[in-house]
């Protein structure tokens, strides 16, 4: 089973819509769990809105009593939690979503050290940035894909763009169910990078 698992400190930079469209487009030719590790536990009190993907607790994760499943998806709380490097340290990719803006950049700092140190003691652990919930027509983009380049992690090539369709996919069942094109293209191509990396 491989394990992706969604994290940035902040709050607000998408990381529930991208875990759980994530989910539901490898739930296509796979058999995925999602665990909601953040207290509010937005995804969990979804219930029987998911279909396709198994939900599961954070305690069964930790406990490796995932058997039966090809891909596990972690949503991560938007705070430092020492619960993280627990995360880190069973997964095989990492992602961090940022929102394109300064201040969010800068943020992801200390995700960064814990990732850095969970690579020293699992050289294999992957990892990747994406740009999420990007304004079209915006030269703040580029700038902030240099300042992202000092963190010396892949800065991914798919961008997941503001759309109404993503603030909806929560009770669609993903995007996939929607008739945004656009919106499933990019799920799909953020898909395919995390692939070309594991």
């Amino acid at each position: 089973m491989k394990t992706i698992t969604i994290a940035h400190q902040k709050g607000g930079v998408g990381k529930t819509t991208l875990a759980l469209n994530l989910a539901f487009c490898f739930a296509d030719s796979a058999r995925v769990a999602l665990t909601d590790t953040d207290l509010q536990g937005s995804i969990n009190s979804l219930g029987d809105l998911v279909s396709g993907v198994d939900l599961v607790s954070p305690e069964k994760v930790l406990g490796k009593q995932l058997k039966d499943h090809d891909l596990l998806i972690i949503d991560t709380p938007p705070y430092l939690t020492n619960r993280l490097s627990e995360f880190f340290a069973i997964s095989d990719y990492v992602l961090i979503p940022t929102k394109p803006g300064f201040l969010d950049a800068m943020a992801i700092r200390a995700t960064v050290a814990l990732l850095r140190e969970a690579m020293k003691k699992r050289p294999q652990l992957k990892a990747g940035i994406v740009l999420n919930m990007v304004l079209p027509r915006t030269s703040l983009t580029s700038e902030i894909r240099e300042l992202l380049d000092g963190y010396e992690l892949p800065v991914l090539e798919t961008m997941i763009y503001q759309r109404v369709s993503y603030a909806r996919s929560p009770v669609t069942n993903g995007v996939f169910y929607s008739e945004d094109d656009k919106a499933k293209a990019e799920i799909q191509s953020l898909a395919d990078n995390i692939l070309d990396q594991l």
